[in-house]
């Protein structure tokens, strides 16, 4: 027994971190314990620490995430080192720094989920705006891909653009700017105002296009990151994506959803362009399933400009198809499953019913 005393100490921690994330897995199921939750504990957190870390012009989620790495690599090696030189006790000390490990990561998580968790759980963004996604008919769904053709190619014609025909522009005034993409939302819906703050670009950006992710919030800092290693066109959609995260919207198709949205009603041109882009991409991909045909017209009026910014956006991220990216994929599929997200990666297709139930009058007049 008294050889097994070295084990009490991370078994204890590790069952307390359990135990914590059981308590808050029983209180999902009260969606006025999650509300009040994420209105007095977590969003104040998340603005506090996102209002002091917007005084540095990089990523301190970054640096956390390199720390973390590095705190890994010397914990094994340190752990290592003990089990070789306690010869009478290597067992034990291997035990030992696996409980540990364990009881450390444990609670990282359990952090991350009262953060970032406790989102999926309050009253949802469609509740409070009165729009749900519902199955749509396909002359709506034509009706809208065909609105947001015509916006995209239309307002394709108000950005900066290079000798291949494609959108550019400078990505550090671009993330300035966005900023106030949410103003005119925020005064129609007020549950969606934040401080305007411009999310952070990645110094690793080219790793994130490698596992294939264009942003993330990290709500240990409160910072919204974005990568900025990728085409200009979906830029300024994706800063507005991170943001919707930073207003305390968890699900991925409510994200998109918003940043169209937000960018539309911005009244920055870039902004305009790069949402209607994102939304007719969205929409025309499920068009193409629904009715060939229609997507065939709708495709054929598009504008020069928009048909090169997507090309270019495809020849981007066809580069980075690996194991790599399967590997991320599979992870985050499950971590959005995870927090009730049942669809997993395929909830990023909610975004099409959503549209079609917001835009479906403006596309029919």
């Amino acid at each position: 027994m008294k050889r097994l005393r070295p084990l009490l100490a991370p078994f204890a921690v590790l069952a307390a971190g359990g135990a914590g994330l059981a308590v808050f897995r029983a209180a999902c199921g009260s969606r006025d314990a999650m509300n009040w939750l994420s209105g007095h504990v977590t969003r104040p957190y998340k603005l506090f620490w996102g209002g002091v870390w917007a005084h540095v012009r990089f990523s301190v989620a970054e640096v956390l995430w390199t720390a973390l790495v590095l705190a890994c690599i010397l914990y094994v090696a340190f752990a290592v080192r003990a089990v070789v030189q306690r010869r009478g006790a290597r067992a034990v000390t291997a035990v030992q720094r696996v409980l540990g490990a364990a009881a450390i990561a444990l609670w990282v998580y359990l952090g991350y989920t009262l953060l970032w968790g406790t989102e999926f759980y309050v009253t949802s963004v469609e509740e409070k705006m009165g729009v749900s996604a519902e199955p749509v008919s396909v002359q709506q769904l034509t009706d809208v891909t065909r609105l947001f053709s015509e916006k995209a190619s239309e307002l394709s014609a108000y950005v900066e653009r290079d000798e291949d025909g494609c959108f550019t522009g400078d990505k550090s005034a671009l993330l300035e700017q966005s900023k106030d993409v949410y103003t005119a939302l925020e005064e129609e819906y007020p549950f969606l105002e934040a401080p305007h703050r411009a999310p952070k670009p990645m110094a690793y950006s080219r790793l994130m296009s490698e596992m294939q992710y264009t942003g993330f919030f990290f709500p240990f800092t409160g910072e919204a990151n974005v990568n900025v290693h990728m085409p200009v066109c979906f830029l300024p959609v994706t800063a507005a994506h991170e943001l919707s995260h930073v207003r305390g919207v968890a699900p991925e198709q409510t994200a998109n959803f918003l940043a169209i949205l937000a960018c539309d009603t911005g009244g920055i041109p870039e902004f305009e362009y790069s949402g209607a882009l994102f939304g007719y991409l969205h929409l025309s991909n499920a068009l193409y399933t629904a009715d060939p045909e229609a997507w065939a017209e709708i495709w054929a009026a598009l504008s020069d400009g928009a048909r090169a910014d997507l090309a270019q956006n495809k020849a981007y991220w066809d580069q980075f198809s690996s194991p790599v990216t399967t590997v991320a994929n599979t992870a985050y599929d499950g971590f959005l499953k995870s927090y009730g997200q049942e669809q997993g990666m395929k909830s990023y297709g909610d975004v099409v019913d959503l549209l079609v139930a917001w835009y479906k009058d403006e596309a029919s007049q």
